[in-house]
C-alpha cells in the first residue's frame, strides 16, 4: 500500500470510528428524548381534554340540579325533566350528553335516539371493548374516564373517543359525555414528524460535517505528502547534483594528477632513455630500449586519453567552446559521421557547474549517437540570444520513440534532463523514427562569472 494511502487511512480510521460512535449515541438519545417528549405531549393533551370533560359533566350536573333536588316534583316528573335537559345540552360541534341506568339501559342519547330504551351493557366497539360496562364501573367508582371507538356525528367516521362518566346516587344513573380525540393523534403525528425531521437534519449536518472534515483531511494529507515528496525529491536532486559535482571535482583532480604527475614522469623517463648513449650497447639491448620507448609512448598517449576523458583540460583552461570542439574532433576519429560545430556566443566564462553540465550533455549525446543512431551527420549548435544560451545537438540517425526510450532505457536521457533542470535550464528532446534526433538546452546566463 502506498505511503499516501496509509497516511490517509491512519488519519481517517479513528475519525470514522469516533464519528460513527458519536452519531449512534446522538441518534439513540435523540430518538429516546423524542419518544419521551411525544408521550409527555400526548399525556398533556389527554389531561387537558379530561379536565374539559369533567368540567362539562359538572356543568351538566349543575343544570339538572334544580329538577333533581326539587321536592315538589315526583320522581317520574324529575326524571323526565332531567332527560329533557340532558337531551338539549350541547357544546362544540359534536359535544352532547348521554345517560344510562345501572342495568346498562340507555336513557338519553340526542344523537342516536334509536338507542334510547335499549340495554347496551354488553355493547362492544371494533376492538371488542365493553364500553358501557366500563363507563358504569367508572361512574360507580366515583367518576372516571374511558377511551373507545365511536362514530363521530359530524364526519360519520369511527374514531377514538374519550368519555367521562359520573354517578347519580339517588336514581343510580350514569351521566357522561365524550370528546373525539383523533386530533390528539394528529397533533402527536405532527410532533413526531417534526422530531424525525430534526433528527434527519441533525444526521445530515453530522454527515456533511464529517464529509467536509474527511475532504479537508484528505486534501491536507495529500498536500503534506506532496510537499514532503517534493522536498524529498528536491533534497535527492541536490544530493545527486552534489554527488555529480563531487565526482567532477574528483575527475578533475585525478585528471590533473595524471597529466601533471604520472604523465610528466613518463615523459621524463622517455627523454632520459632517448638521451642514452647507444654506442656501448649491444644490438639486443637496443631492441629492448626501442620496445621500452614504444611502450612509454603508448603509456603517455593512454594517460593523456584517460586524463582528457575524465576531465578535458580545455574546459577549465580555455572554456566550453574549445572543449566541445575537442570532443567533436575525438568523436570524428572513431565515428563514421561528419561533425559540425556552429558557435555564436559572446565572450563570457560560465560557472564551472554550468560548463560541466553542458559539456556532459554533449558528451552523453555523442555516446548515444555512436551506440544507437547510425547517423552520418552530427551538428552541435552553441548560440547566445541576449541573456539566453542555446545548446543543440542534432543528428540524422534512425531516431526512436521518446516515451518508450525514457521508460525503458532512458537513464542517460533522464540524467541529462535532471542535470540541466537543476542548474535552472530547460531540456527538450525531439525524435521520431527515420527523422533523427534533436536535443535542445536553453539556459539563462545569470550564472556567468
Amino acid at each position: 500500500m502506498p505511503l499516501k494511502a496509509k497516511l490517509i487511512l491512519l488519519t481517517l480510521l479513528p475519525l470514522v470510528i469516533l464519528t460513527a460512535s458519536v452519531s449512534w449515541i446522538a441518534l439513540h438519545q435523540a430518538k429516546s428524548f423524542g419518544e419521551k417528549e411525544i408521550e409527555i405531549f400526548r399525556e398533556s393533551l389527554i389531561r387537558s381534554k379530561e379536565s374539559a370533560l369533567k368540567d362539562s359533566v359538572e356543568l351538566a350536573f349543575d343544570a339538572i340540579e334544580y329538577a333533581y333536588n326539587d321536592p315538589d316534583l315526583s320522581e317520574s316528573e324529575a326524571k323526565a325533566q332531567v332527560r329533557e335537559i340532558l337531551d338539549r345540552l350541547r357544546y362544540g360541534t359534536d359535544g352532547y350528553f348521554f345517560a344510562y341506568d345501572k342495568t346498562g339501559t340507555n336513557l338519553v342519547h340526542p344523537i342516536q335516539p334509536e338507542l334510547v330504551g335499549r340495554n347496551l351493557l354488553k355493547l362492544q366497539d371494533q376492538d371488542g371493548n365493553y364500553l358501557i360496562e366500563t363507563l358504569l364501573f367508572q361512574a360507580q367508582a366515583g367518576g372516571g374516564f374511558h377511551q373507545y371507538l365511536w362514530q363521530k356525528p359530524s364526519t360519520g367516521e369511527t374514531v377514538t373517543k374519550l368519555s367521562y362518566a359520573a354517578w347519580l346516587d339517588k336514581w343510580e344513573w350514569m351521566i357522561g359525555t365524550g370528546l373525539y380525540i383523533e386530533d390528539v393523534a394528529r397533533e402527536v403525528a405532527l410532533l413526531r414528524a417534526a422530531i424525525d425531521k430534526n433528527i434527519e437534519t441533525t444526521m445530515f449536518s453530522i454527515v456533511t460535517i464529517f464529509a467536509v472534515t474527511v475532504a479537508v483531511i484528505i486534501v491536507l494529507t495529500l498536500a503534506v505528502n506532496w510537499h514532503e515528496h517534493k522536498l524529498a525529491d528536491k533534497n535527492l536532486k541536490e544530493l545527486a547534483h552534489k554527488t555529480v559535482m563531487f565526482q567532477e571535482d574528483e575527475r578533475k583532480h585525478l585528471a590533473r594528477e595524471l597529466h601533471d604527475g604520472v604523465n610528466q614522469l613518463l615523459v621524463s623517463s622517455k627523454c632520459h632513455l632517448e638521451l642514452m648513449d647507444t654506442k656501448d650497447i649491444d644490438v639486443r639491448s637496443i631492441g629492448h630500449l626501442s620496445k621500452s620507448l614504444s611502450s612509454l609512448s603508448e603509456a603517455i598517449i593512454e594517460v593523456r586519453r584517460i586524463s582528457h576523458h575524465l576531465r578535458p583540460s580545455a574546459l577549465d583552461d580555455i572554456g566550453l567552446e574549445a572543449a566541445i570542439s575537442s570532443l567533436l574532433q575525438d568523436f570524428k576519429t572513431y565515428s563514421h559521421a561528419n561533425t559540425e560545430l556552429v558557435l555564436d556566443t559572446q565572450a563570457s566564462k560560465l560557472k564551472s557547474e554550468v560548463a560541466t553540465t553542458l559539456y556532459r550533455v554533449v558528451q552523453e549525446s555523442l555516446n548515444n549517437i555512436e551506440k544507437h543512431a547510425d547517423a552520418t551527420q552530427v551538428t552541435v549548435f552553441l548560440k547566445q540570444f541576449g541573456s539566453v544560451l542555446q545548446l543543440m545537438i542534432r543528428d540524422n540517425g534512425i531516431g526512436f520513440d521518446v516515451t518508450n526510450a525514457l521508460a525503458a532505457r532512458g537513464i542517460g536521457l533522464r540524467n541529462m534532463r535532471e542535470r540541466v533542470e537543476f542548474i535552472g535550464g530547460e531540456f527538450e528532446l525531439l525524435s521520431d523514427y527515420g527523422s533523427g534526433t534533436e536535443i535542445t538546452v536553453l539556459l539563462k546566463l545569470e550564472g556567468t562569472e
